[in-house]
């Protein structure tokens, strides 16, 4: 911890900085990456964006999409202010940040983890329905993959910085916020005495949207739409995982996504050997798809020869079962058939 203060200290303002939103127990072999399998998960953080008012609103003036990403962020911090949940909010600079603290600090086994974080998302996605927040991400929520922004930073895309914000704040408005972060602050304002319960749902992993399996209904499940990444239809859960431009994602979600564009450029051909469209056709695509997510490391070589491994194993899609065990899952999307592991 003295470490990484040491660093926000000397490079804030310098560089945009971000960091894990969980602590891990173990490290990569190579020491080089968490474990993300072995995340520590004692809060979670709600992200609400005002760049998803203007796709949901079809807003062009940035003060008014500021405006309801600020009215959802009111609705929102009432909602935990009225179960006296313990909490602290940040404006991150085209949005908000929503600290909440759990009841427990769970340490659980990856099985159990993902039952966890999935519920969690089961949760959020409750309060999105019921209070029409719009702005939240739905899928940045209980991923001990993704990074967010370091509280009380500098935003340089947005030219403002991040800092606390009071309910108060909230009340008087976006205009109001982000003027005044135009100059930095320190430290943070928390609310609530209690630490929120989640009633962790336990699902089968070979068929986690099974009624059967789970008590939760599908109205109170997390339902995720798909969209087109670069012209494609992509799976959420990839999508989220490794398509977030300029990002470092993990081996295990780049090697999904691989075998999704690979099964995609072939036109889905069974068996893989069957399809009509030239090997070279594929590699193409595939890498140019990848190349233009400007991943942080990425390496043409590195790139072109993971992809011709995958042409010569013949990869398919992976299944939900097998997404969903790897943690990946961002909820029940378009592309789930209810066939549990049939396609693996």
């Amino acid at each position: 911890m003295d470490e990484l203060q040491r660093y926000v200290k000397a490079m804030n303002g310098k560089d945009n900085l971000t960091t894990t939103v969980y602590g891990f127990r173990e490290l990569k072999t190579n020491k080089t990456r968490c474990e993300y399998s072995t995340a520590i998960i004692p809060h979670f953080v709600i992200d609400l964006d005002k760049g998803r008012a203007y796709e949901a609103l079809g807003l062009e003036d940035d003060a008014e999409a500021g405006k309801r990403c600020t009215q959802d962020t009111r609705i929102l911090v009432s909602h935990l202010l009225d179960n006296d949940i313990r909490h602290a909010v940040w404006f991150s600079g085209g949005g908000y940040h929503v600290w909440v603290m759990l009841d427990e600090i769970y340490k659980l086994p990856q099985s159990d983890l993902n039952d966890l974080l999935f519920s969690g998302r089961a949760m959020l996605n409750k309060w999105i329905k019921q209070y029409d927040l719009i702005t939240v991400d739905p899928v940045v929520s209980f991923r001990p993959d993704r990074h967010i922004r370091i509280p009380n930073t500098y935003n340089f895309k947005r030219e403002l910085w991040s800092i606390p914000v009071s309910y108060e704040d909230l009340s008087e408005g976006w205009r109001h916020i982000t003027t005044k972060a135009q100059n930095p602050s320190t430290g943070m304002i928390v609310n609530g005495s209690k630490g929120i319960s989640i009633e962790i749902v336990k699902r089968d992993p070979g068929n986690p949207f099974s009624v059967a399996n789970t008590p939760m209904t599908f109205d109170a499940d997390v339902e995720i739409a798909a969209s087109n990444v670069k012209g494609i239809p992509m799976l959420p859960c990839l999508e989220a995982a490794a398509c977030v431009k300029g990002s470092n994602p993990s081996h295990l979600p780049r090697v999904y996504l691989l075998m999704y564009l690979l099964d995609f450029f072939r036109g889905f051909a069974r068996p893989a050997t069957s399809s009509k469209v030239k090997p070279s056709e594929i590699l193409q695509k595939t890498h140019s798809f990848i190349a233009d997510l400007q991943w942080s490391d990425y390496s043409p070589q590195v790139t072109r020869d993971m992809i011709i491994h995958g042409m010569n194993k013949q990869y398919l899609t992976p299944s939900c079962p097998k997404l969903y065990g790897a943690g990946l899952c961002v909820g029940k999307c378009p592309f789930y058939d209810g066939k549990g592991g049939a396609n693996e």
